[in-house]
């Protein structure tokens, strides 16, 4: 089953999180240890939504980036970043983060955000089960947001799922 995006937040949810601009892993780093895991063990999986905002019918002429954030060895957030693999700086750059944030490209570059769509993570959802077989507990999140960004003239989709513990830090 695929995500159910609205535009607008599900009642119940933590919208200061969910509808922050900013970078929240600069905002984070402030109050908390940061840790970036890249997820390689994950299959790159890329979803018909994703496809689909690229208009491409093809998974392999995407690249992803799959991390899990952790603040004090707590998980926050999980982010996936999609966009096409033709583009060789842009693949660069993020290949070369490793384990830093995605804001070192996004918001230290001229970039325009689009804004937020919404869900909540149901445990149907093909990403949810993928989570969870990788033993990230997806009832603990409290959300999931998607955007995209424009670097320099190219689109980035960034779907980021925060869980319950990222409360403690904002």
């Amino acid at each position: 089953m695929k995500i159910n995006w609205k535009n607008k937040i599900y009642k119940g949810n933590s919208q200061d999180v969910l509808t922050y601009k900013s970078s929240i892993t600069n905002k984070i780093v402030k109050k908390a240890n940061l840790k970036i895991e890249r997820n390689e063990a994950f299959p790159n999986t890329i979803f018909n939504d994703e496809k689909l905002f690229f208009k491409t019918s093809r998974s392999g002429s995407l690249f992803l980036r799959e991390v899990l954030i952790f603040a004090n060895d707590r998980p926050i957030i999980y982010a996936r970043t999609v966009f096409k693999k033709n583009l060789r700086q842009l693949t660069s750059l993020v290949k070369k983060l490793n384990e830093n944030p995605l804001a070192n490209i996004v918001f230290k570059k001229k970039t325009t955000r689009s804004e937020f769509i919404f869900s909540h993570m149901s445990p149907n959802y093909k990403l949810s089960k993928k989570l969870n077989s990788q033993h990230v507990a997806i009832e603990n999140s409290i959300g999931a947001r998607q955007s995209n960004f424009l670097c320099k003239g190219e689109k980035i989709l960034l779907t980021e799922i925060f869980f319950k513990d990222i409360n403690r830090f904002i």
